[in-house]
């Protein structure tokens, strides 16, 4: 770096970075002479601090994916941010590389996954800093101009940490920041390995609830900025294999000439993509949260599976109907020409040794599985009857934040990690199939995916391969590491598959129960999604507390007091239906005294859609006075809908048969004064008339 650019880089640091809480760009640095190699115990810096420290955060991005030659530089961009509540004082920004040590796939793991690791450093370059006010950045270059005085040895990863400290601190003080990073040293003449590198993205849409996507929903994911659009754009005809939610596909297929024009061209080009591609259970349910939860695979779409969509209501969720006239399928809906079968993907925290059997008899003859639930080390593995693609845990971390990385330096931080990986992995078994599953709970933009899978396939030691040509190698024997279990995600499960059998049983009073159970068991897949992720609990959750409302949707209305005047009755009671289908139940009254008799234990009343219907118990009074009752709904079996419901009823037994006597002795009383009276005036007359 020159002088003037070096002296222009210190004078903008305390210019800007103490007035505004912005960015400091410094493009030079100072490189330190080299001293003799340093075994150090590298661990992690915390950037945590009390109310009066401040908080930096550290992100090294090493240039060129991290690919340093002989007969070049090697730099690392750094970007220093002060995220406390006080400013800084001066600090020293220090690059430190073991130039000289091939860091195997597992010192990669354990130096990117934050353990302390022994490492024989050479200082490289170091550069001060001013200080910054709190929410400033600075942004600088540490540059090692010639690699040769640096790097040695053959082809392969080299650990690399940069270090902030305070520029008064003791040499063996405790540094306010530190980040790792990796970088590829390749020297001359060397013809790098090459993996075969394959990427697994979801086309789905995390984060939805509904049995079925909607018009508006569709139109959302599916538009020209839309997040389901970039994905495409991003992996259509790339090594990338497609795991394929069908409630995608059917969603859009069921809604017909009413489905968004622009969902009718992005399920086109879906079908006319050249990749591989498999299908996912309906909305990405997780398939081994059930197993976990119940030791039973994850539910399938089932019964009858009729679906249709009432006309004028094509951007509302669609029910599922009985009427096959006007119907089709879910499993016609959801056809997916895939190109694999019988794939499951598993995510890290689950994958248990009890769960292989359960995913095999249910039809699951391949597993794409993280590489911290397994005992090997190879590639493709069996585990049982499975076939098992393993995933590097560190590899799918950083590709998957460099797809969503919101900044290039975020990006060139995780494509170093991506190359330094892959150089490693390649370097141990060259010709290696390597898979990469991307992120599952939210969908990557086109930018920042595509430059992720372009860039990697462009690395030296990498190419594009198809998931077939994986699985066409000799599996390892192999086993499953038990995890350590996310019991409140799992007890969550449980409540939802509870609940839903609940809904089950619940929807047996409904004339068509199909129109209950079908998108209630749509919509538990969607709560057993992987694409909430962090929202999983809260989904499922939610889901329960739908199945108590659907539960309630039929109760008997409640009632003041009624009076019985006659010793033989008819009681009124009042049947509520907010369903969309009509419900056959049946009304029991149950006395707490024996002044009251129910003459008819099991009233049938069908009460028709979004309306009421009143029920008409028969029941004798025996008494006078007062009695409460409880009255239910209950289905053919008697179990009981809703809650109970407490009426008051006074009654007034004998009162009609005493009146009726009354009256009729006052008519008889009138009649008789009425003929003494006539008799009396006729004799008057003919008095009047001798």
């Amino acid at each position: 770096m020159s002088a003037e650019r070096e002296r222009g880089g210190r004078l903008a640091l305390p210019l800007m970075g103490r007035r505004w809480a912005g960015v400091v760009m410094i493009t030079g640095l100072v490189l330190v002479s080299l001293s003799q190699p340093v075994i150090t115990d590298v661990a992690m810096a915390s950037t945590t601090s009390t109310s009066d420290e401040p908080a930096i955060e550290l992100i090294a991005a090493p240039a060129n994916s991290g690919i340093v030659r002989p007969d070049g530089s090697a730099s690392v961009r750094v970007t220093i941010t002060n995220t406390g509540s006080v400013s800084t004082g001066d600090m020293v920004v220090s690059l430190d590389i073991d130039g000289s040590t091939v860091a195997t796939p597992d010192d990669l793991t354990q130096w990117f996954g934050g353990a302390t690791v022994s490492i024989e450093t050479v200082p490289a370059a170091t550069a001060p800093v001013s200080a910054l006010d709190p929410q400033a950045s600075a942004v600088l270059d540490l540059i090692v101009s010639d690699a040769r005085t640096v790097f040695a040895g053959p082809f392969g990863a080299r650990l690399a940490a940069i270090t902030v400290t305070g520029a008064d601190a003791p040499a063996d003080g405790s540094p306010l920041a530190r980040d790792r990073t990796a970088v590829v040293w390749v020297p001359d003449g060397t013809t790098a390995p090459v993996a075969a590198t394959t990427f697994v993205a979801a086309i789905a849409t995390p984060g939805e609830s509904a049995g079925f996507l909607s018009a508006d929903v569709l139109a959302r994911y599916t538009a020209a900025g839309g997040a389901l659009t970039r994905t495409l754009d991003a992996v259509a005809g790339r090594p990338v294999l497609l795991a394929v939610d069908p409630r995608v596909v059917a969603s859009i297929r069921l809604l017909g000439d009413d489905a968004p024009a622009d969902a009718v061209v992005f399920l086109d080009r879906l079908l006319a993509a050249p990749n591989e591609s498999f299908l996912l259970p309906w909305a990405d349910a997780d398939p081994l949260v059930t197993i976990a939860a119940a030791s039973r695979p994850v539910p399938r779409p089932e019964g009858t599976g009729v679906v249709t969509v009432a006309p004028g209501a094509v951007d509302e969720t669609p029910a599922p109907s009985p009427d096959p006239s006007d119907a089709v399928t879910i499993d016609e809906l959801a056809q997916w020409p895939a190109t694999l079968g019988g794939i499951a993907w598993a995510e890290a925290g689950l994958l248990t040794a009890a769960a292989v059997p359960v995913l095999s008899d249910d039809g699951t003859s391949v597993l794409i599985a993280p590489g911290s639930s397994l005992e090997s080390m190879a590639p493709v593995q069996q585990v049982g009857d499975v076939r098992v693609l393993r995933t590097d845990d560190v590899l799918s971390s950083a590709a998957r934040a460099a797809s969503l990385a919101v900044s290039q330096q975020r990006f060139d931080h995780a494509m170093a990690r991506v190359s330094a990986v892959l150089a490693s992995t390649a370097a141990a078994e060259p010709g290696i199939p390597v898979i990469i599953p991307l992120e599952r709970d939210q969908l990557a933009g086109t930018g920042r995916l595509l430059d992720t899978i372009a860039q990697t396939v462009a690395l030296p030691w990498a190419t594009g391969a198809l998931a077939s040509d994986a699985l066409s190698r000799s599996a390892s024997s192999s086993a499953v590491v038990e995890p350590a279990v996310d019991d409140t995600r799992v007890a969550a499960a449980r409540a939802a598959l509870q609940a839903e059998a609940a809904d089950r049983a619940f929807a047996s009073i409904a004339v068509t129960p199909a129109s209950i159970t079908d998108l209630r068991r749509l919509e538990l897949l969607a709560a057993l999604s992987v694409g909430w992720g962090d929202q999983s609990v809260d989904a499922l959750q939610q889901f329960v507390r739908e199945s108590a409302d659907l539960q309630s949707s039929v109760q008997v209305v409640e009632s003041s007091t009624i009076t019985l005047l006659a010793d033989r009755a008819s009681l009124p009671v009042t049947v509520q239906n907010d369903l969309d289908v009509a419900v056959r139940v049946f009304v029991k009254v149950e006395p707490d005294t024996t002044q009251l008799r129910v003459l008819d234990t099991r009233v049938e009343t069908l009460v028709e859609p979004r309306s009421q219907t009143r029920a008409r118990v028969p029941v004798e009074s025996l008494t006078n006075g007062q009695v409460d009752i409880t009255v239910t709904v209950r289905d053919a079996g008697g179990a009981i809908i809703g809650n109970p419901t407490r009426v008051a009823l006074n009654l007034q037994a004998g009162w009609e048969t005493a009146g009726t006597i009354a009256m009729a002795v006052a008519l008889i009383l009138l009649l008789g004064f009425g003929i003494i009276r006539d008799v009396r005036k006729r004799r008057r007359l003919r008095a009047e008339h001798a």
